[in-house]
């Protein structure tokens, strides 16, 4: 484990150091403007729906139910929460993210650079692309990326092992379950003997 520290202390000493520059004001700028307003909302809104969709509404209110004091469970609107948990705030997000988006676009934030280009505060585009939208595109896209994969080879919670892994458990329960009825134990005579 202590060439990944070092190597991830490493890489991210050398990405922190550009903000230290002349410019690195800029280049915070950029990169707080885009990563918390479209990773934020993103996550915020894939949370509800994981939450109120996968894990189930119906089980989260049985916790916070478990967690409240005994004399305030009869107060907790448990329509009102599954409603908010299932449509308002997957809706909501959604629209926000929607909205933030249509203003990235067109909206005031957007000024022509050097280049000709219209990009957030004027920046140059390529700094936009990468630094902004990059710091978007890669958590997103690995996110997509990562749900792929677990479909694809059977898991989807933590709790549930692979497809593969069951194969094999079953192949290796009935060979082990076969070998035992054909062995003795070691204290006791054998049935064949006369």
């Amino acid at each position: 484990h202590v060439m990944i520290v070092t190597g991830l202390a490493s890489c991210l000493f050398l990405i922190g150091i550009v903000y230290t520059t002349r410019v690195g004001s800029n280049l915070l700028d950029i990169a707080d403007h885009f990563c918390p307003t479209y990773c934020l909302l993103f996550v915020a809104l894939v949370e509800y729906v994981l939450i109120a969709w996968k894990y189930g509404a119906d089980k989260m209110i049985q916790d916070i139910q478990n967690c409240a004091p005994p004399q305030w469970q009869q107060y907790i609107p448990v329509k009102a929460i599954t409603i908010q948990m299932k449509y308002v705030g997957p809706v909501g997000i959604s629209f926000i993210l929607l909205m933030a988006l249509i203003d990235e676009f067109s909206g005031d934030s957007l000024v022509e650079n050097a280049s000709g280009w219209k990009t957030y505060g004027g920046y140059p585009t390529g700094v936009t692309i990468c630094l902004g939208w990059g710091s978007v595109v890669i958590p997103v896209g690995y996110f997509f990326f990562s749900v792929i994969r677990a479909h694809m080879t059977g898991v989807t919670t933590p709790e549930q092992p692979a497809v593969e892994d069951v194969k094999k458990a079953n192949t290796s329960q009935t060979v082990s379950t076969k070998a035992d009825e054909n062995t003795t134990p070691p204290n006791e005579p054998s049935t064949s003997d006369p």
